[in-house]
């Protein structure tokens, strides 16, 4: 993996079911490049924190 996504999760504070349906939503749209998924991911992940935080 080239993120450790479950830091970066951990970091938003979300239940476990915001945590699935992020990663679910994200899986859906990159099924079989682990790698865009990763990055879609934490994309996903860097956009929530940034509007949490304002």
């Amino acid at each position: 993996m080239l993120y450790d996504i479950e830091i970066l999760l951990k970091e938003l504070n979300l239940s476990d079911e915001e945590k699935e349906k992020i990663i679910r939503e994200v899986r859906m749209e990159f099924p079989d490049d682990e790698m865009l998924f990763e990055l879609h991911l934490f994309r996903t992940v860097q956009y929530l924190k940034k509007q949490k935080n304002q």
